[in-house]
């Protein structure tokens, strides 16, 4: 008797949201900086099985950091698969993937740590993951 062959696993593809350009991105919008001047923050992003370290002083990105990390102190923690970041990414998301919190609610993303400062600083976070929509420019 044959055996059926296993399927390989699939490999890991790139990282999906482009982090690496977020303080670039973030540094000339004046909606961020006016929300988020009092606003310091380490935030971790999961993206598939890469994590990224934003890290967020006075409303300012200072600096992003791909991982792997080792025991990161962060205040809040965003992870999500590449597949659901990539459907986020779309010019226009399809229901269920055009908010971080309509993401939350159909179970794509974790949201884990400080939700109060994440509630007191919605409008920020939500534009710094808006910025990296290709084609949104900082007004």
């Amino acid at each position: 008797m044959v055996r059926p062959a296993m399927p390989m696993p699939t490999q890991p593809t790139g990282p999906t949201l482009p982090l690496e350009s977020l303080a670039q991105r973030a540094a000339g919008d004046a909606l961020l900086a006016r929300f988020g001047r009092d606003l310091s923050l380490a935030l971790l992003v999961g993206d598939g099985a890469l994590d990224w370290l934003v890290e967020i002083e006075h409303g300012v990105v200072v600096r992003v950091t791909k991982g792997p990390l080792v025991m990161p102190k962060t205040d809040l923690r965003l992870r999500a698969a590449s597949e659901t970041w990539a459907r986020f990414l779309e010019p226009v998301p399809p229901p269920g993937y055009h908010d971080l919190f309509a993401m939350r609610r159909y179970r794509r993303i974790q949201i884990e740590g400080d939700i109060r400062l994440m509630s007191a600083y919605l409008f920020y976070i939500k534009r710094l993951f808006e910025l990296l929509r290709p084609g949104k420019a900082t007004p």
